[in-house]
């Protein structure tokens, strides 16, 4: 879900402390709001998220045609070659790796290394950069906190204690781990929505532009970077 008065705070934030992040779209998206894609592309990575952010509930679609789809509409509009991917819902696969690798992708995103009961079973693989299945793709797993396994992004970062978080980002850090966190446009906003567990949406708005303020000028403070993952293969 995109949210354009979210998006807008979330340029400007990273505007303020100069950071370019990657920015993970769909070629849906990309389709219909083309000078959304453009003005982001203009200072941050553009990478793809798929064609339509449903496809992995749909077991008859063709995955590999759906990600190349996006990307050649994503480059298309965007003007920029297309390296990296994040699959919805963060599902990791042998088959999508080995689509990615024939698509010439350089990097995937899509691991979560942890266990949720429903959701991801990824305990056991690495929580560091690595190369999954014997291919060349780097694969950018997201942050976790290194004993645990618990995951640090989206609703762990707006309800857990910043010292939390911080403290995950050490233990990343000190195992010269450089943590993946990612964000959605549509948490900058007052977020309800009945039917949605509270957790979902608790601490959107405001509160969570500040606490991601301020998470940013802790680090800053500390001598660390933020930027996209173009960088860092």
């Amino acid at each position: 879900m995109f949210s354009f008065l979210g998006n807008e705070k979330l340029l400007y934030l990273f505007d303020k402390h100069n950071i370019k992040s990657t920015f993970f779209i769909t070629g849906f998206f990309a389709e219909n709001e083309k000078l959304q894609v453009k003005e982001i592309a203009k200072k941050h990575e553009i990478a793809s998220h798929g064609y339509s952010h449903d496809y992995w509930k749909n077991k008859k679609l063709d995955i590999e045609k759906d990600i190349k789809k996006s990307k050649e509409i994503l480059e298309k509009i965007s003007g920029k070659r297309i390296i990296g991917f994040r699959s919805p819902q963060m599902q990791f696969s042998e088959q999508l790796i080995k689509s990615l690798e024939k698509l010439n992708f350089k990097y995937d995103s899509s691991l979560h290394p942890s266990f949720i009961p429903g959701k991801y079973s990824n305990q056991n693989l690495p929580i560091k950069p690595f190369k999954p299945f014997n291919y060349e793709i780097i694969e950018f797993p997201a942050a976790v906190f290194p004993t645990t396994r618990l995951p640090v992004s989206w609703t762990v970062f707006r309800n857990m204690p910043s010292a939390w978080i911080n403290s995950a980002v050490k233990g990343l850090l000190k195992r010269e781990i450089n943590p993946v966190i990612y964000i959605h446009s549509w948490e900058f906003i007052k977020f309800k929505r009945r039917g949605v567990p509270f957790y979902v949406t608790a601490q959107t708005g405001n509160k969570f532009y500040r606490k991601l303020e301020n998470f940013i000028k802790y680090w800053e403070n500390k001598g660390q970077e933020f930027c996209p993952l173009q960088q860092l293969i």
